[in-house]
């Protein structure tokens, strides 16, 4: 595979990519800044992070987008541990600090968690890749300044993509509503629960809104950590978060994330549990909240948080990780502009590797980038070079919202290994896209793994009552299922016989508990149990394939019977 090809495949919306001087681009071009790589030496010290001084562009440019790359690979050289991927989990931030007067603001434009090290591929010497959008920081990402980032538990190579063209809305400026806390020698800035649900912490601030502005944006990056109390809190419990605006409560979320579909797996330990914001190698989650429509420009507005109250008093010393910044914007620079977003299938990104390869219901995200809602969309898809079908999408996406498409099947005939799939949106509300630079998008398409026509499921299951979490099927394109579980028995081994006609279908096999069938040696006290087996074999008895058992809660495997139809 050629990853740094398939980087450029990451962003490409019909893009020019090459690193030149920031007053030669022309829109679409994109200017390269690649401050850190695989041979920039780890950092030497307890949670020691890479340290750089970057130049970004001075020039007054308009960016449609700014998006930052974060590849990270095991490698002897890291400075951690004796392992290649740092043993545990860590987290850690991407900060930039910017002059201001006298003095420098520090801000978060991310947050990120290593995975456990142990049993840990991370996508061998090309390692993992992990994509950041920051195109609301352009107000800040200019000129000199000094940039803390990663760690030494795996290697980093990091870039960032300066995208010239025309953003949906121009980013005005970006304030820290609240101090990221007080320093703990583990876990960075932090602030305890305690301290949290008693408020004597992120008190209401009064903030004048800026009159020259059109938009307005809170968003907070949070993740739980500790083990207090009996629910060890905060890294286990699921806690309510609020924003209160002059007086109301306006928006309230959970900080809490589904970590059993974790596309790095394995890794050691207790990787497949759902977690308060973040998983063992996930970025951490990030929640957005738009103000515009309820404050209004010039008014002096106030802003307050709340957490959920403490159930117990234990859970007082359990920590949160978190900022809050206020984005303020122009006006929408478009009235119609649809964005392919992504595309989810087919696709060879990382963060979609559960999910792929396959020749399944191609899958993208559009982005409204104007200001009219969208309720009808043509989609223009298929092979680079082969038959392009047409999808007349009805439904409605608002400003700056984004939407998950199924598209029917296209004809994959010829279909071969790094063939390019395309897919174009068109027409917003049967109006002429106002950017249409943006409007397509690429992604290799790999072949799924052949199957003969007979074949067998080999299922061997675990015990300590374990058995009874787990259900597979065969289904085909169509959504017609072909096979099912039969209930299962502690600790049998079972060998399922398969005959399919030729085409392609998927194999889906579940944990109810989101373990998989691995032995669980990190949560039995007196126990750990077996490890099951799953494995595809042939009539003769030999292995087709074999699955690993420490998958979390889903193995999804598309595959082909014969040609591709």
């Amino acid at each position: 595979m050629n990853r740094s090809r398939d980087l450029y495949l990451i962003l490409a919306w019909l893009l020019f990519i090459r690193p030149v001087n920031a007053q030669d681009l022309g829109n679409g071009d994109t200017l390269v800044i690649h401050p850190i790589t695989f041979d920039t030496p780890s950092p030497e010290g307890w949670l020691a992070q890479y340290k750089r001084t970057l130049n970004f562009p001075l020039d007054d440019i308009s960016w449609s987008k700014i998006i930052m790359i974060q590849t990270l690979k095991c490698d002897a050289r890291t400075k951690a541990d004796k392992y290649e991927c740092g043993e545990w989990d860590y987290i850690w931030d991407t900060m930039v600090h910017v002059p201001n007067k006298d003095t420098i603001e520090t801000f978060k434009l991310g947050s990120f968690v290593t995975p456990y090290g142990k049993r840990l591929y991370l996508g061998g010497d090309e390692g993992w890749v992990w994509k950041y959008d920051i195109t609301d920081y352009a107000p800040i990402l200019k000129g000199q300044l000094d940039l803390t980032v990663g760690n030494n538990q795996e290697l980093l190579d990091l870039k960032f993509f300066f995208i010239k063209g025309i953003p949906s809305r121009d980013a005005i400026s970006v304030e820290n509503i609240f101090s990221l806390g007080n320093h703990d020698s583990h876990y960075g800035y932090t602030y305890t629960y305690g301290e949290l649900s008693n408020n004597t912490a992120l008190t209401k601030r009064q903030i004048i809104l800026d009159p020259s502005a059109s938009g307005y944006k809170l968003k907070a990056i949070i993740s739980g950590h500790g083990h207090e109390g009996p629910d060890y809190c905060c890294e286990w419990v699921n806690k309510s978060h609020s924003y209160i605006i002059n007086g109301s409560k306006m928006f309230t979320w959970n900080v809490w994330k589904d970590c059993g579909n974790n596309p790095i797996y394995p890794q050691g330990g207790t990787w497949p549990y759902d977690r308060a914001g973040w998983c063992p190698g996930t970025k951490v989650d990030e929640y957005s909240f738009e103000l515009t429509n309820i404050v209004t420009a010039g008014d002096t507005i106030s802003i307050d948080y709340e957490i959920e109250t403490i159930i117990d008093e234990s859970e007082e010393k359990g920590i949160f990780r978190m900022s809050h910044q206020l984005f303020l914007y122009g006006k929408p620079n478009f009235k119609y502009n649809v964005e392919i977003a992504e595309i989810i299938v087919p696709s060879t990104e990382d963060r979609y590797s559960r999910i792929n390869p396959t020749l399944s219901n191609p899958r993208i995200i559009i982005r409204n980038n104007g200001s009219e809602d969208i309720r009808l969309l043509k989609i223009k898809y298929g092979l680079e070079h082969g038959s392009k079908y047409i999808y007349r999408w009805k439904g409605v996406c608002p400003f700056l919202m984004e939407q998950e498409i199924h598209l029917p099947i296209p004809d994959w005939s010829g279909l071969s290994n790094d063939r390019l799939f395309m897919v174009e949106a068109i027409a917003p509300n049967g109006r002429k896209d106002e950017y249409p630079i943006d409007n397509i998008k690429y992604s290799k398409v790999l072949l799924p793994k052949v199957l003969p026509n007979e074949f067998m499921i080999r299922i061997r299951t675990n015990d300590l009552g374990r058995s009874v979490e787990n259900n597979y099927e065969i289904r085909d394109n169509t959504g017609t299922t072909y096979f099912k579980s039969p209930y299962f028995e502690d600790n049998t081994d079972y060998k399922i016989p398969i005959k399919l006609d030729p085409g392609i279908y998927d194999f889906i096999f579940t944990d109810e508990k989101e373990n998989g069938i691995d032995l669980l040696w990190w949560q039995q006290k007196d126990s750990i149990g077996t490890s099951g087996i799953l494995e595809f074999m042939d009539v003769d008895g030999s292995i087709i394939h074999h699955f690993n058992s420490d998958f979390g809660q889903e193995i999804r495997m598309n595959f082909l019977v014969g040609d591709i139809p």
